[in-house]
């Protein structure tokens, strides 16, 4: 008979190679989180170091409550025994989510002990990875070398969010926050008191991605949304900001109060118009062949072309946005719109391939909103100045908010 899974809160598992920043990302997180996440201290058979909350045992000690059963998952890695106290499973069945570090190799024991579980992956470049690596002086250089060219212990599991935890450990916890919060489940999740106009539920400070939606690096603002089954690889979403259901975007940079509509595609990926073949086995070329390397110089060049949405803009139905381009403050995209050229502040564009329709505001007006950059006004600000927004027009809202 197969056991019940445990449940309904969320495992979280954080997972990513060493010196990545895990462990600092997790201590981060633990200074914001509420009474709805539970981030438990490790027991692992080592003194702790620099950046690390765990609890250290002997290995004696740790083999001793492994036979009682005083741990909910157990692993080892790198000569060291790495347990998770079993009071975890109490939080989970409470409806909490429970945040924990832990080694790939264990993943699959935790989807068939959990109901439910959300993989998040962190990853840096090689060079800052190799940098933490030698300051957290836990190995000499041939350990550290060693780590660096270690394999996946678990190369083909799927993740749910990936962090890109090269920035200030700030913003790497406030999205881990954020994807913590959207992954939830159980009772935390059901504390929805409004609709969204994408889905149910409040729209949290953190942002939401809902059900089917994969984000990979970048980053969410404030009060972002990622509609479901969007997908979005290297995209820094502004705050307050949201994408419908079934957008595609890539290596874009989205400015504040965006409003994407559904199945938008930005920042198309495209193919190489000047080789023999178009076909991605010259550089997808590990998909094919065991020793063969991925092309990273196509990838780098590709991500190289990034597509910038000004602020206030509003990007219609089914619209498209080609790499390089540029859509500037204001404007609107119509739907249908394939968009290969950049597009002025407060344009309105339409047809294949895009043309200006006309202009939302006259140049002076432009130039005054530009200026006031009210996107800029803090939460509190824009909660106070709200009936002002509803009721009066550009000339107006400038003429009593201008200094």
């Amino acid at each position: 008979m197969t056991p019940q899974k445990i449940g309904p809160g969320t495992f979280v598992a954080v997972v990513g190679a060493s010196g990545v920043g895990k462990d600092a990302l997790i201590a981060e997180t633990r200074r914001h989180a509420g009474p709805d996440l539970s981030l438990p201290q490790r027991h692992i058979t080592r003194a702790p170091g620099p950046g690390e909350n765990h609890l250290p045992v002997s290995a004696r000690t740790f083999r001793i409550a492994a036979e009682a059963g005083h741990f909910a998952i157990e692993w080892n890695a790198h000569g060291l025994r790495y347990g998770i106290p079993i009071e975890i499973d109490d939080d989970i069945r409470d409806g909490r989510s429970v945040v924990v570090n832990v080694s790939r190799s264990v993943l699959g024991e935790l989807a068939a002990r959990y109901e439910h579980l959300a993989v998040v992956r962190v990853t840096v470049s090689e060079a800052v990875r190799a940098s933490r690596l030698r300051a957290r002086g836990r190995e000499d250089a041939d350990d550290v070398a060693r780590r660096l060219h270690r394999p996946d212990p678990a190369p083909d599991y799927a993740v749910d969010a990936e962090i890109h935890n090269d920035g200030t450990i700030e913003a790497g916890a406030a999205a881990l926050l954020r994807v913590i919060r959207t992954t939830a489940r159980g009772a935390s999740a059901s504390a929805a008191v409004s609709e969204s106009p994408l889905g149910p539920g409040a729209l949290p400070a953190a942002g939401m991605v809902h059900e089917g939606s994969t984000v990979v690096a970048g980053a969410l603002g404030r009060y972002t949304e990622v509609g479901q089954g969007s997908r979005l690889a290297d995209v820094e979403l502004g705050d307050y900001s949201y994408c419908d259901r079934y957008c595609d975007l890539a290596n874009t940079t989205v400015g504040k109060f965006s409003n994407i509509a559904s199945f938008v595609r930005i920042g198309a990926t495209d193919h190489p118009l000047d080789r023999a073949s178009l076909h991605h086995f010259m550089y997808r070329s590990a998909k094919y062949w065991p020793d063969a390397e991925d092309d990273a110089e196509w990838f780098e060049r590709r991500r190289s072309r990034r597509t910038t949405i000004g602020h206030d803009t509003w990007i219609g139905h089914g619209a498209q946005v080609k790499p390089d381009v540029a859509v500037g403050n204001g404007a609107v995209i119509a739907s249908g719109a394939i968009v290969t050229k950049d597009v002025p502040p407060y344009a309105i564009v339409a047809g294949v391939p895009a043309r200006v329709i006309r202009f939302r505001q006259p140049p002076e007006i432009a130039e005054r909103l530009d200026r006031l950059a009210w996107w800029d006004w803090d939460h509190a600000t824009l909660r106070e100045r709200l009936d002002d927004f509803r009721t009066l027009n550009a000339v107006d809202l400038l003429d009593r908010y201008e200094f």
